[in-house]
């Protein structure tokens, strides 16, 4: 049976349809090998090597054949609920999995449906959404004004040290100092009045990235700290407000960098994500920004309130920085995602691509 004669059974609205589906949908034919797997079981599965089967990913408890086997022989669907495997690119995934068989043109398939149970956490998340949103407004308006007296006093002194430096290589620190009081301000201001709305302008994502990146190079505490940078060059320019991507992202890598103890390795990596869902909108594309760190990982009970306000297992800071970040985020209709396992955790910034 030609594959396209089955494809072409299928309405283009259905295609479409399952093709924006976060559940990695998968079709096996009768020798296991992918007859249709749509974009979301593609990434799940993990790219590099896809035309391997099924069989040959590191599952640590489970024989998934001998399931699909079963399946197939007496066609009662099951659902493997927490399946663990190690993807083709040896990512760790925590999977529900629904094993069906149905038949089309007198052909049986194996239907595989995969979720995700394994995204630790996801702000979309309606309830800890405004829950979280309404603590960090009440949050930073109390603390706002405490903020902005001594930034003032660090504005004014670093405006006289600039009077009196006549070497020009040292002014340049001076002016790093002002300029990042004027963006923490006015970034105060944003967030201490809910109707303020800075305009956003076409930025190069990339540009942000490596000025957050060397920001955190001119600081010594962070020699020992190796920078890793993986930017898709085809991402274009993207409708953003500056100082506030600036400000997620200096927050989520200062928080990369503490929890290598400043002497792991902090990646930064960018890419352009196809049909995905953010609450109720999917977008046909849009960018997603990961800060990958090597550090010790965080425990799976904190992973539901790291993006409470005040909480934090360091014994640095007041824990607002991942707030703050997520309440920045979803201003911007994005989300932020986090997964964390041993010597890895990784937080994605997930926007929608707007080039105009």
């Amino acid at each position: 049976m030609d594959t396209m004669k089955v494809i072409d059974g299928i309405s283009e609205n259905y295609l479409e349809i399952v093709e924006s589906l976060r559940t990695g949908i998968i079709l096996l034919d009768t020798k296991d090998d992918y007859f249709y797997m749509n974009i979301s079981a593609r990434d799940i599965l993990g790219s590099t090597n896809i035309v391997k089967k099924l069989q040959h990913l590191d599952f640590a408890e489970t024989n998934l054949q001998t399931y699909i086997d079963n399946v197939r022989n007496d066609k009662n669907p099951i659902t493997l609920r927490d399946l663990k495997f190690k993807n083709f690119d040896k990512v760790e995934k925590i999977c529900d999995c629904s094993i069906s068989s149905f038949i089309n043109f007198e052909r049986q398939f194996i239907l595989l449906e995969f979720n995700e149970t394994g995204r630790l956490y996801n702000i979309s998340n309606e309830k800890n959404l405004i829950d979280q949103q309404k603590a960090t407004t009440e949050m930073v308006k109390g603390l706002s004004h405490e903020i902005k007296n001594p930034l003032g006093g660090i504005m004014g002194a670093a405006q006289l040290l600039e009077k009196t430096l006549s070497n020009k290589s040292q002014t340049k620190f001076t002016e790093i100092i002002l300029k990042e009081s004027e963006r923490l301000l006015k970034l105060i201001n944003a967030m201490s009045s809910p109707l303020h709305t800075e305009e956003k302008k076409l930025i190069n994502i990339h540009e942000i990235t490596e000025h957050v990146i060397e920001l955190f190079k001119y600081d010594t505490i962070n020699s020992s700290v190796t920078f890793i940078k993986d930017y898709d060059p085809s991402i274009p320019q993207l409708l953003l407000n500056r100082n506030q991507i600036i400000q997620v992202l200096m927050n989520i890598i200062r928080n990369a960098i503490q929890a290598t103890g400043y002497k792991g390795s902090v990646e930064v990596k960018t890419r352009p994500v196809q049909k995905f869902t953010i609450g109720d909108t999917t977008h046909d594309l849009v960018i997603k920004i990961d800060v990958i760190d090597n550090g010790s990982g965080i425990p799976q009970e904190k992973l539901k309130e790291i993006f409470y306000p005040m909480v934090t297992s360091k014994n640095e800071g007041m824990g607002l920085g991942l707030t703050i970040a997520q309440s920045i985020i979803v201003q911007n209709k994005g989300i932020i995602e986090c997964m964390s396992e041993k010597n890895k955790t990784t937080f994605s910034i997930i926007l929608p691509w707007i080039i105009e």
